[in-house]
């Protein structure tokens, strides 16, 4: 198996989940962003609200 690397591997993981929250975190806001931009949009062009 992994004979004194399990430091290695911590720390791998940590960097990749990590890495994972950052990318879901910037996602989640953008996301809100279209969303409002969207809003804006629709708005202006008088669309129905649903």
């Amino acid at each position: 198996m992994i004979a004194g690397g399990w430091n290695f591997v911590i720390a791998a993981y940590a960097v990749t989940f990590g890495g994972l929250a950052i990318l879901a975190l910037v996602v989640a806001i953008r996301a809100r962003q279209w969303a409002n931009r969207a809003r804006s949009l629709d708005a202006k062009q008088g669309a129905p609200k649903s």
